[in-house]
Protein backbone atom coordinates (compact mmCIF):
# COMPACT_ATOMS: atom_id res chain seq x y z
CA UNK A 1 0.00 0.00 0.00
CA UNK A 2 3.03 2.51 0.78
CA UNK A 3 4.59 1.67 -2.60
CA UNK A 4 1.30 2.11 -4.30
CA UNK A 5 0.82 5.32 -2.36
CA UNK A 6 4.51 6.53 -3.51
CA UNK A 7 3.82 6.01 -6.87
CA UNK A 8 0.53 7.74 -7.26
CA UNK A 9 1.67 11.00 -5.39
CA UNK A 10 5.01 11.32 -7.78
CA UNK A 11 2.89 10.79 -10.60
CA UNK A 12 0.29 13.57 -9.07
CA UNK A 13 2.76 15.91 -8.57
CA UNK A 14 4.84 15.41 -11.18
CA UNK A 15 1.48 16.20 -13.79
CA UNK A 16 0.78 19.78 -11.07
CA UNK A 17 4.69 21.11 -11.28
CA UNK A 18 4.01 20.63 -15.12
CA UNK A 19 0.82 22.56 -15.63
CA UNK A 20 -0.60 24.80 -12.49
CA UNK A 21 3.13 27.12 -11.96
CA UNK A 22 2.79 28.03 -15.68
CA UNK A 23 -0.73 28.76 -15.11
CA UNK A 24 -0.01 31.02 -12.20
CA UNK A 25 3.12 32.78 -13.75
CA UNK A 26 2.57 32.38 -17.47
CA UNK A 27 -0.90 33.05 -18.15
CA UNK A 28 -2.59 34.59 -14.93
CA UNK A 29 0.18 37.07 -14.55
CA UNK A 30 0.50 37.74 -18.44
CA UNK A 31 -3.58 38.05 -18.56
CA UNK A 32 -3.45 40.42 -15.68
CA UNK A 33 -0.80 42.46 -17.69
CA UNK A 34 -2.70 42.98 -20.95
CA UNK A 35 -6.11 44.01 -19.63
CA UNK A 36 -4.30 46.49 -16.84
CA UNK A 37 -4.80 46.74 -13.18
CA UNK A 38 -8.28 48.44 -12.90
CA UNK A 39 -10.22 45.77 -14.93
CA UNK A 40 -7.99 42.66 -13.49
CA UNK A 41 -8.82 44.04 -9.60
CA UNK A 42 -13.12 43.77 -10.81
CA UNK A 43 -12.50 39.92 -12.12
CA UNK A 44 -10.80 39.57 -9.13
CA UNK A 45 -13.31 41.06 -6.94
CA UNK A 46 -16.38 39.19 -8.72
CA UNK A 47 -14.54 35.90 -8.80
CA UNK A 48 -13.77 35.86 -5.53
CA UNK A 49 -17.26 36.92 -4.79
CA UNK A 50 -18.34 33.64 -6.73
CA UNK A 51 -16.58 31.80 -3.89
CA UNK A 52 -18.74 33.01 -0.99
CA UNK A 53 -21.55 31.15 -1.42
CA UNK A 54 -20.14 28.09 -3.12
CA UNK A 55 -20.48 25.27 -0.47
CA UNK A 56 -23.54 25.41 -1.34
CA UNK A 57 -22.87 23.56 -4.35
CA UNK A 58 -21.02 20.82 -2.20
CA UNK A 59 -22.61 20.82 0.75
CA UNK A 60 -20.09 17.80 1.81
CA UNK A 61 -21.18 15.27 -0.79
CA UNK A 62 -17.67 14.87 -2.47
CA UNK A 63 -16.13 13.99 1.02
CA UNK A 64 -19.06 11.86 2.01
CA UNK A 65 -18.94 10.21 -1.53
CA UNK A 66 -15.55 10.07 -1.40
CA UNK A 67 -15.31 7.69 1.60
CA UNK A 68 -18.93 6.09 0.91
CA UNK A 69 -17.64 4.49 -2.78
CA UNK A 70 -14.41 3.73 -1.23
CA UNK A 71 -15.97 1.33 1.46
CA UNK A 72 -18.31 -0.32 -1.35
CA UNK A 73 -17.57 0.69 -5.29
CA UNK A 74 -21.01 -1.19 -5.91
CA UNK A 75 -23.12 1.96 -5.03
CA UNK A 76 -21.33 3.62 -7.57
CA UNK A 77 -23.90 3.42 -10.44
CA UNK A 78 -27.14 4.39 -7.38
CA UNK A 79 -25.24 7.32 -5.43
CA UNK A 80 -24.20 8.76 -9.08
CA UNK A 81 -27.50 8.96 -10.17
CA UNK A 82 -28.91 10.53 -7.03
CA UNK A 83 -26.05 13.26 -5.87
CA UNK A 84 -26.47 14.72 -9.64
CA UNK A 85 -29.74 15.79 -9.11
CA UNK A 86 -29.04 16.68 -5.57
CA UNK A 87 -26.03 18.68 -7.04
CA UNK A 88 -28.28 20.12 -10.06
CA UNK A 89 -31.16 21.69 -7.60
CA UNK A 90 -28.09 22.83 -5.33
CA UNK A 91 -26.53 24.73 -8.53
CA UNK A 92 -29.82 26.40 -8.87
CA UNK A 93 -30.14 27.64 -5.26
CA UNK A 94 -26.10 28.86 -5.26
CA UNK A 95 -27.23 31.23 -8.44
CA UNK A 96 -30.73 32.81 -6.69
CA UNK A 97 -28.19 33.33 -3.29
CA UNK A 98 -25.27 34.67 -4.92
CA UNK A 99 -27.35 37.14 -7.71
CA UNK A 100 -29.86 38.33 -4.85
CA UNK A 101 -26.73 39.00 -2.80
CA UNK A 102 -25.14 40.99 -5.25
CA UNK A 103 -27.85 42.82 -6.37
CA UNK A 104 -28.11 43.41 -2.88
CA UNK A 105 -24.31 44.50 -2.21
CA UNK A 106 -24.59 46.66 -5.18
CA UNK A 107 -23.31 45.12 -8.07
CA UNK A 108 -23.58 47.04 -11.64
CA UNK A 109 -24.64 45.60 -14.47
CA UNK A 110 -21.14 44.83 -15.79
CA UNK A 111 -20.14 42.94 -12.77
CA UNK A 112 -23.56 41.34 -12.74
CA UNK A 113 -22.88 39.57 -16.17
CA UNK A 114 -19.29 38.67 -15.03
CA UNK A 115 -20.71 37.42 -11.71
CA UNK A 116 -22.67 35.03 -13.78
CA UNK A 117 -20.22 33.45 -16.59
CA UNK A 118 -17.92 33.04 -13.04
CA UNK A 119 -21.29 31.38 -11.76
CA UNK A 120 -21.19 28.52 -14.38
CA UNK A 121 -17.73 28.34 -13.64
CA UNK A 122 -18.01 27.30 -9.88
CA UNK A 123 -21.11 25.00 -10.97
CA UNK A 124 -19.19 23.33 -13.72
CA UNK A 125 -15.69 23.51 -11.05
CA UNK A 126 -18.19 21.82 -8.18
CA UNK A 127 -19.25 19.25 -10.80
CA UNK A 128 -15.63 17.73 -11.51
CA UNK A 129 -14.66 17.83 -7.77
CA UNK A 130 -18.00 15.35 -7.73
CA UNK A 131 -16.71 13.14 -10.44
CA UNK A 132 -12.99 13.15 -9.32
CA UNK A 133 -14.37 12.25 -5.78
CA UNK A 134 -16.53 9.14 -7.60
CA UNK A 135 -12.60 8.65 -9.21
CA UNK A 136 -10.11 8.94 -6.39
CA UNK A 137 -12.38 6.49 -4.48
CA UNK A 138 -12.30 3.72 -7.31
CA UNK A 139 -8.48 4.49 -6.85
CA UNK A 140 -7.90 5.13 -10.73
CA UNK A 141 -5.30 7.79 -9.20
CA UNK A 142 -3.88 8.16 -12.77
CA UNK A 143 -6.84 9.43 -14.15
CA UNK A 144 -7.80 11.78 -11.53
CA UNK A 145 -4.11 13.42 -11.54
CA UNK A 146 -4.77 14.01 -15.48
CA UNK A 147 -8.20 15.50 -14.70
CA UNK A 148 -6.95 17.63 -11.60
CA UNK A 149 -4.60 19.69 -14.31
CA UNK A 150 -7.04 19.42 -17.47
CA UNK A 151 -9.08 22.52 -17.10
CA UNK A 152 -5.62 24.85 -16.32
CA UNK A 153 -4.32 22.75 -19.30
CA UNK A 154 -6.75 23.81 -21.63
CA UNK A 155 -6.96 27.08 -20.04
CA UNK A 156 -3.20 27.40 -21.13
CA UNK A 157 -3.95 26.67 -24.82
CA UNK A 158 -7.44 28.71 -25.46
CA UNK A 159 -5.71 32.10 -23.37
CA UNK A 160 -2.07 31.26 -25.66
CA UNK A 161 -4.45 31.24 -28.91
CA UNK A 162 -6.70 34.19 -27.80
CA UNK A 163 -3.29 36.33 -26.86
CA UNK A 164 -1.40 35.72 -28.98
CA UNK A 165 -3.03 34.53 -32.16
CA UNK A 166 -3.03 37.59 -34.78
CA UNK A 167 -6.91 37.14 -35.38
CA UNK A 168 -7.49 37.81 -31.87
CA UNK A 169 -4.38 39.49 -29.79
CA UNK A 170 -5.34 42.90 -30.46
CA UNK A 171 -9.17 42.51 -28.87
CA UNK A 172 -8.15 40.42 -25.80
CA UNK A 173 -10.25 41.19 -22.98
CA UNK A 174 -10.99 39.59 -19.53
CA UNK A 175 -14.35 38.16 -20.70
CA UNK A 176 -12.69 36.20 -23.34
CA UNK A 177 -10.00 34.63 -20.32
CA UNK A 178 -13.69 33.75 -18.32
CA UNK A 179 -15.24 32.38 -21.49
CA UNK A 180 -11.72 30.21 -21.64
CA UNK A 181 -12.09 29.10 -18.57
CA UNK A 182 -15.93 28.12 -18.89
CA UNK A 183 -14.40 25.72 -21.85
CA UNK A 184 -11.96 23.82 -20.31
CA UNK A 185 -13.88 23.33 -17.40
CA UNK A 186 -16.96 22.14 -19.38
CA UNK A 187 -14.55 19.78 -21.26
CA UNK A 188 -13.39 18.59 -18.16
CA UNK A 189 -16.76 18.14 -16.57
CA UNK A 190 -17.76 15.36 -19.48
CA UNK A 191 -14.50 13.53 -19.36
CA UNK A 192 -14.51 13.23 -16.36
CA UNK A 193 -18.43 12.11 -16.20
CA UNK A 194 -17.63 9.69 -19.47
CA UNK A 195 -14.66 8.16 -17.75
CA UNK A 196 -17.20 7.40 -14.34
CA UNK A 197 -20.43 6.43 -17.06
CA UNK A 198 -17.71 3.89 -17.97
CA UNK A 199 -17.47 2.27 -14.94
CA UNK A 200 -21.35 2.32 -13.34
CA UNK A 201 -24.52 1.53 -15.09
CA UNK A 202 -26.65 5.01 -14.36
CA UNK A 203 -30.22 4.97 -13.84
CA UNK A 204 -31.79 8.22 -13.93
CA UNK A 205 -34.57 8.07 -11.07
CA UNK A 206 -37.52 10.11 -10.28
CA UNK A 207 -36.78 12.18 -7.23
CA UNK A 208 -37.17 10.53 -4.21
CA UNK A 209 -37.19 13.00 -1.11
CA UNK A 210 -36.76 10.48 1.71
CA UNK A 211 -33.13 9.41 -0.20
CA UNK A 212 -32.39 13.24 -0.76
CA UNK A 213 -33.18 14.43 2.72
CA UNK A 214 -31.15 11.01 3.52
CA UNK A 215 -27.80 12.15 1.65
CA UNK A 216 -27.97 15.93 2.61
CA UNK A 217 -28.41 14.81 6.96
CA UNK A 218 -24.78 12.28 6.20
CA UNK A 219 -23.12 15.27 4.06
CA UNK A 220 -24.20 18.09 6.38
CA UNK A 221 -21.39 17.29 8.91
CA UNK A 222 -18.44 17.43 6.14
CA UNK A 223 -19.99 20.34 4.68
CA UNK A 224 -20.33 22.29 8.24
CA UNK A 225 -16.58 21.19 8.37
CA UNK A 226 -15.84 22.79 4.99
CA UNK A 227 -17.46 25.82 6.13
CA UNK A 228 -15.98 26.23 9.41
CA UNK A 229 -12.10 25.36 7.87
CA UNK A 230 -13.01 27.98 5.37
CA UNK A 231 -14.05 30.64 8.11
CA UNK A 232 -10.60 30.57 10.00
CA UNK A 233 -8.51 30.11 7.16
CA UNK A 234 -9.77 32.97 5.05
CA UNK A 235 -11.46 35.12 7.68
CA UNK A 236 -7.93 36.83 8.45
CA UNK A 237 -8.30 39.02 5.40
CA UNK A 238 -11.70 40.72 5.57
CA UNK A 239 -11.01 41.49 9.49
CA UNK A 240 -8.36 43.11 8.53
CA UNK A 241 -9.82 45.18 5.81
CA UNK A 242 -12.64 45.82 8.23
CA UNK A 243 -10.91 46.94 11.46
CA UNK A 244 -7.84 48.95 10.06
CA UNK A 245 -8.00 52.59 9.14
CA UNK A 246 -5.77 51.87 6.03
CA UNK A 247 -7.42 48.29 6.04
CA UNK A 248 -7.21 48.04 2.11
CA UNK A 249 -3.51 48.39 2.16
CA UNK A 250 -2.71 46.64 4.85
CA UNK A 251 -4.73 43.60 3.36
CA UNK A 252 -3.12 44.10 0.32
CA UNK A 253 0.30 42.82 2.10
CA UNK A 254 -0.95 40.18 3.87
CA UNK A 255 -2.62 38.74 0.58
CA UNK A 256 0.80 39.49 -1.04
CA UNK A 257 2.01 36.78 1.50
CA UNK A 258 -1.38 34.38 1.86
CA UNK A 259 -1.33 34.02 -2.46
CA UNK A 260 2.38 32.14 -1.74
CA UNK A 261 0.81 29.86 1.22
CA UNK A 262 -2.32 29.22 -0.56
CA UNK A 263 -0.19 28.04 -3.68
CA UNK A 264 2.21 25.46 -1.20
CA UNK A 265 -0.99 23.90 0.18
CA UNK A 266 -2.48 23.24 -2.91
CA UNK A 267 0.34 20.19 -2.65
CA UNK A 268 -1.29 19.27 0.84
CA UNK A 269 -4.86 19.23 -0.65
CA UNK A 270 -3.02 16.67 -3.49
CA UNK A 271 -1.61 14.91 -0.80
CA UNK A 272 -4.91 14.52 1.20
CA UNK A 273 -7.08 13.52 -2.01
CA UNK A 274 -4.95 10.33 -2.38
CA UNK A 275 -4.62 9.85 0.88
CA UNK A 276 -8.54 9.64 1.95
CA UNK A 277 -9.31 6.67 -0.62
CA UNK A 278 -7.00 4.84 1.02
CA UNK A 279 -7.71 4.93 4.59
CA UNK A 280 -11.21 4.71 4.10
CA UNK A 281 -10.71 1.25 2.00
CA UNK A 282 -7.96 0.22 4.61
CA UNK A 283 -10.19 0.67 7.39
CA UNK A 284 -13.16 -0.96 5.79
CA UNK A 285 -11.27 -3.77 5.29
CA UNK A 286 -9.81 -3.83 9.21
CA UNK A 287 -6.23 -3.39 7.51
CA UNK A 288 -3.21 -2.17 9.73
CA UNK A 289 -3.18 1.53 8.87
CA UNK A 290 -0.22 2.40 10.77
CA UNK A 291 2.47 1.95 8.30
CA UNK A 292 0.76 4.29 5.78
CA UNK A 293 -0.01 7.16 8.65
CA UNK A 294 3.48 6.95 9.68
CA UNK A 295 4.71 7.38 5.84
CA UNK A 296 2.72 9.64 5.00
CA UNK A 297 3.01 11.68 8.10
CA UNK A 298 6.72 11.91 8.48
CA UNK A 299 6.75 12.78 4.47
CA UNK A 300 4.25 15.25 4.78
CA UNK A 301 6.01 16.94 8.16
CA UNK A 302 9.56 16.82 6.83
CA UNK A 303 8.60 18.53 3.11
CA UNK A 304 6.47 21.20 5.29
CA UNK A 305 9.69 21.93 7.48
CA UNK A 306 12.12 22.42 4.47
CA UNK A 307 9.39 24.49 3.04
CA UNK A 308 8.80 26.34 5.70
CA UNK A 309 12.03 27.19 6.44
CA UNK A 310 13.33 28.31 2.86
CA UNK A 311 10.32 30.69 3.30
CA UNK A 312 11.93 31.71 6.59
CA UNK A 313 15.34 32.68 5.79
CA UNK A 314 15.19 33.52 2.39
CA UNK A 315 11.84 35.76 3.19
CA UNK A 316 13.24 39.11 2.26
CA UNK A 317 14.99 37.39 -0.83
CA UNK A 318 12.16 35.89 -2.00
CA UNK A 319 9.38 39.11 -1.23
CA UNK A 320 11.70 41.26 -3.23
CA UNK A 321 11.94 38.85 -6.52
CA UNK A 322 8.18 38.69 -6.40
CA UNK A 323 6.87 42.51 -5.57
CA UNK A 324 9.49 45.45 -6.46
CA UNK A 325 8.32 47.58 -3.90
CA UNK A 326 7.95 45.61 -0.78
CA UNK A 327 9.26 46.43 2.91
CA UNK A 328 10.39 44.79 5.72
CA UNK A 329 6.87 44.65 6.92
CA UNK A 330 6.45 42.77 4.28
CA UNK A 331 8.72 40.05 4.30
CA UNK A 332 8.41 39.72 8.22
CA UNK A 333 4.91 38.78 7.43
CA UNK A 334 5.52 36.49 4.46
CA UNK A 335 8.46 34.79 6.71
CA UNK A 336 5.93 34.00 9.67
CA UNK A 337 2.93 33.09 7.49
CA UNK A 338 4.71 30.77 5.61
CA UNK A 339 5.44 28.41 8.42
CA UNK A 340 1.66 28.10 8.75
CA UNK A 341 2.90 25.42 6.08
CA UNK A 342 4.18 23.10 9.42
CA UNK A 343 0.90 22.45 10.97
CA UNK A 344 -1.18 22.41 8.03
CA UNK A 345 0.38 19.54 6.33
CA UNK A 346 0.00 17.63 9.48
CA UNK A 347 -3.70 18.56 9.54
CA UNK A 348 -3.86 16.84 5.69
CA UNK A 349 -2.61 13.87 6.94
CA UNK A 350 -4.55 13.35 10.69
CA UNK A 351 -7.67 15.48 9.89
CA UNK A 352 -7.99 13.09 6.53
CA UNK A 353 -7.39 10.25 8.72
CA UNK A 354 -10.57 11.04 10.51
CA UNK A 355 -12.73 12.01 7.92
CA UNK A 356 -12.10 8.76 6.91
CA UNK A 357 -12.57 7.04 10.33
CA UNK A 358 -16.55 9.12 9.78
CA UNK A 359 -15.27 11.15 13.41
CA UNK A 360 -17.01 14.04 12.07
CA UNK A 361 -18.08 15.08 15.54
CA UNK A 362 -14.65 15.34 16.95
CA UNK A 363 -13.58 17.06 13.78
CA UNK A 364 -16.22 19.81 13.49
CA UNK A 365 -15.43 20.18 17.51
CA UNK A 366 -11.78 21.27 16.27
CA UNK A 367 -13.24 23.12 13.73
CA UNK A 368 -15.34 25.75 16.15
CA UNK A 369 -12.43 25.94 18.50
CA UNK A 370 -10.27 26.68 15.41
CA UNK A 371 -12.94 29.58 14.46
CA UNK A 372 -13.37 31.27 18.20
CA UNK A 373 -9.19 31.25 18.98
CA UNK A 374 -8.89 32.90 15.37
CA UNK A 375 -11.48 35.46 15.58
CA UNK A 376 -10.60 36.27 19.03
CA UNK A 377 -7.08 36.59 18.72
CA UNK A 378 -7.46 38.63 15.69
CA UNK A 379 -9.78 40.84 17.53
CA UNK A 380 -7.02 41.32 19.92
CA UNK A 381 -4.11 41.44 18.06
CA UNK A 382 -5.34 43.61 14.71
CA UNK A 383 -5.98 47.12 16.01
CA UNK A 384 -2.72 47.10 17.80
CA UNK A 385 0.07 44.90 15.22
CA UNK A 386 -1.99 45.07 11.42
CA UNK A 387 -1.65 42.33 9.64
CA UNK A 388 1.22 41.22 12.04
CA UNK A 389 -1.25 40.50 14.16
CA UNK A 390 -3.60 38.59 11.81
CA UNK A 391 -0.45 36.49 11.23
CA UNK A 392 0.49 35.60 14.91
CA UNK A 393 -3.31 34.63 14.86
CA UNK A 394 -3.30 32.07 12.66
CA UNK A 395 -0.11 30.90 13.42
CA UNK A 396 -1.39 30.02 16.87
CA UNK A 397 -4.37 28.67 15.23
CA UNK A 398 -2.93 26.36 12.91
CA UNK A 399 -0.71 24.69 15.60
CA UNK A 400 -3.47 24.26 18.02
CA UNK A 401 -5.47 22.23 15.89
CA UNK A 402 -2.81 20.54 14.15
CA UNK A 403 -2.13 19.16 17.88
CA UNK A 404 -6.31 18.78 18.30
CA UNK A 405 -5.89 16.38 15.39
CA UNK A 406 -3.13 14.23 16.30
CA UNK A 407 -4.57 14.29 20.39
CA UNK A 408 -7.91 12.85 18.84
CA UNK A 409 -6.25 10.17 15.98
CA UNK A 410 -3.99 9.20 18.86
CA UNK A 411 -7.09 8.45 21.01
CA UNK A 412 -9.11 6.76 18.12
CA UNK A 413 -6.18 4.65 16.58
CA UNK A 414 -3.87 4.45 19.71
CA UNK A 415 -1.10 5.13 17.63
CA UNK A 416 2.28 4.54 19.15
CA UNK A 417 4.93 5.50 17.24
CA UNK A 418 7.60 5.35 19.68
CA UNK A 419 10.74 7.64 20.61
CA UNK A 420 12.50 6.81 17.99
CA UNK A 421 10.41 8.50 15.69
CA UNK A 422 10.27 11.27 17.94
CA UNK A 423 13.72 12.01 17.62
CA UNK A 424 14.42 10.95 14.44
CA UNK A 425 12.30 13.81 13.30
CA UNK A 426 13.43 16.56 16.07
CA UNK A 427 17.39 15.72 15.01
CA UNK A 428 15.93 16.58 11.48
CA UNK A 429 14.50 19.75 12.67
CA UNK A 430 17.25 20.71 14.65
CA UNK A 431 20.03 20.23 11.55
CA UNK A 432 17.64 21.74 9.06
CA UNK A 433 17.25 24.70 11.10
CA UNK A 434 20.87 24.92 11.45
CA UNK A 435 21.93 24.27 8.44
CA UNK A 436 19.62 27.31 7.07
CA UNK A 437 21.07 29.69 9.34
CA UNK A 438 24.35 28.87 9.07
CA UNK A 439 23.80 29.07 4.88
CA UNK A 440 22.13 32.79 5.03
CA UNK A 441 24.42 34.00 6.86
CA UNK A 442 27.84 33.16 3.82
CA UNK A 443 28.35 35.32 1.56
CA UNK A 444 27.18 33.73 -1.09
CA UNK A 445 24.41 34.26 -3.80
CA UNK A 446 21.30 33.03 -1.67
CA UNK A 447 20.53 31.14 -4.97
CA UNK A 448 23.07 29.23 -4.35
CA UNK A 449 22.78 29.26 -0.35
CA UNK A 450 19.03 27.82 -0.91
CA UNK A 451 20.15 24.95 -3.67
CA UNK A 452 22.48 23.87 -1.09
CA UNK A 453 20.30 24.08 2.00
CA UNK A 454 17.64 22.02 -0.07
CA UNK A 455 19.81 19.50 -0.87
CA UNK A 456 21.69 18.93 2.34
CA UNK A 457 17.83 18.93 3.77
CA UNK A 458 16.76 15.74 1.60
CA UNK A 459 20.32 14.44 2.77
CA UNK A 460 19.07 14.32 6.43
CA UNK A 461 16.17 12.97 5.22
CA UNK A 462 17.57 10.15 3.36
CA UNK A 463 20.42 9.73 6.68
CA UNK A 464 17.65 9.34 8.95
CA UNK A 465 15.57 7.25 7.13
CA UNK A 466 12.75 9.59 6.96
CA UNK A 467 12.42 8.97 2.98
CA UNK A 468 12.95 5.26 1.94
CA UNK A 469 15.37 6.51 -0.69
CA UNK A 470 15.84 2.56 -2.02
CA UNK A 471 11.70 2.22 -2.29
CA UNK A 472 11.70 5.45 -4.22
CA UNK A 473 14.50 4.30 -6.48
CA UNK A 474 12.55 0.74 -6.83
CA UNK A 475 9.58 2.87 -8.01
CA UNK A 476 10.93 4.76 -9.97
CA UNK A 477 12.45 1.68 -11.93
CA UNK A 478 9.67 0.01 -12.26
CA UNK A 479 7.67 2.65 -13.84
CA UNK A 480 10.25 3.37 -15.98
CA UNK A 481 10.12 -0.62 -16.97
CA UNK A 482 6.66 -0.53 -17.81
Amino acid sequence: MRRKFVANLIFLLTANLLVKPYWIFGVDRVVQNRVGPEMYGTYFAVFNYSFLFSILLDFGINNFNNRAISRNNNRLGEYLSNLMMIKMVLSVLYLVITFLSAVATGFNEQQLFMLFALAINQILLSAILYFRSNIAALQLFKIDSFISILDRLLTIVFCTVLMYAPLFKDSFNILWFIYAQTAALLLTALVAFFVIAGKAVIALKIWKGKYTRMILLKSMPFALLALLMGIYYRIDGVMIERMLPDGATEAGIYAASFRLLDAVNMFGYLFATLLLPMFAGMIRRNENIRPLVKFSSELMFSGSIVIGLICFFFRQEIIQLLYHNASEYWWTIFGWLMLNFIPMSTIYVFGTLLTAKGNMKALNVIAVSGVVMNVGLNIYLIPAKGALGATAATLITQFVTAAAHIIVAHRKFHFDFGGKDFIKLSVFCLLSWAVFSLAHQLPFHWYVSLIACGTISLALLAALKIIPVQQGLAILKSKVAS
